[in-house]
């Protein structure tokens, strides 16, 4: 009896082991990188190259950009998951700068990733919010973090 209830307590234990993952509770994806504002907000612009831009404005640290259709941009990867109706989908990026200084001779950018993803349901309630896989604000936070790092690389005599 007793081997029966450690038996039933393991297959709970693997069962609930499987479960899926709870959505992020913050919608967004944040990443501190050493440098100064300025090597930051080009590099940032760099990576959203294959973005339409809506919004760049370096004085208020916020870059947004233009609705795009489809769950994900295709120019920048390839999701692992086809959809079946991707033109149900669209979304826009919003990155937000922030200057911080942990040293006088470290300088650090705090960059904010935020994709709105939306679907679109019926004709009554149209356009709805949903959460992001995450997947593409981190390619957007590495592809940053690779420019910064070949642009350091390049600057060396």
């Amino acid at each position: 009896m007793c081997w029966m209830i450690r038996i039933l307590l393991l297959a709970l234990l693997l069962l609930s082991a499987c479960a899926s993952r709870e959505p992020r509770p913050e919608p967004y994806y944040t990443r501190l990188y050493n440098g100064n504002f300025d090597e930051v907000w080009t590099a940032s612009l760099k990576a959203l190259n294959d973005y339409p831009l809506k919004l760049s404005n370096k004085d208020s640290g916020k870059i947004q950009s233009e609705i795009v259709n489809g769950p994900y941009n295709d120019l920048v990867f390839t999701h692992p998951e086809s959809l079946e109706l991707p033109e149900r989908f669209r979304y826009s990026i919003r990155l937000n700068f922030a200057k911080l200084t942990a040293n006088e001779r470290q300088p650090l950018t705090r960059v904010r990733v935020i994709k709105e993803l939306e679907k679109f349901n019926d004709f009554y309630t149209g356009w709805t919010g949903l959460p992001s896989d995450g997947i593409e604000e981190r390619v957007l936070l590495y592809r940053i973090e690779h420019i910064l790092q070949m642009e350091k690389i390049l600057a060396k005599p």
